[in-house]
């Protein structure tokens, strides 16, 4: 059986960066959203690659969460040098978390965002 992420209860500052954050994402084209487990998922072409609390986060009341479904070595030396990645990345296919500080870190998460974003792609090719 597999186990769940532990959730935890979402900051006060996060309903509003997650709000601000999820507009962005909602406006980049193939697209879709979805309620799920105290949060708001993000799929691209069915792919998921994003997630954002809304009662519940990851790891942390402060933490936003993308998958990268390819992680090369130049990939896995910008999630280790980063100090908001909440823990040691795998290479599989697991959540990673990020740490949002103060709004300065909207950016960084939608940086990391996009990677994942873009990684999708390679996941739904390989599918086909």
């Amino acid at each position: 059986m597999k186990s769940r992420p532990k959730l935890a209860r979402v900051a006060e500052p996060m309903q509003k960066w997650s709000a601000l954050l999820g507009t962005e994402l909602a406006s980049w084209p193939a697209v879709t959203s979805r309620r799920m487990f105290g949060m708001t998922v993000f799929y691209r072409t069915g792919v998921i690659f994003a997630a954002l609390p809304r009662t519940r986060s990851f790891e942390t009341p402060r933490s936003v969460a993308f998958k990268l479904h390819r992680k090369g070595p130049r990939t896995l030396r910008m999630l280790a040098s980063d100090r908001r990645i909440a823990h040691p990345v795998a290479e599989g296919g697991k959540w990673i978390s990020f740490e949002l500080s103060d709004e300065n870190d909207l950016k960084h998460a939608l940086k990391w965002f996009d990677l994942a974003y873009r990684t999708c792609l390679s996941q739904n090719n390989s599918q086909n």
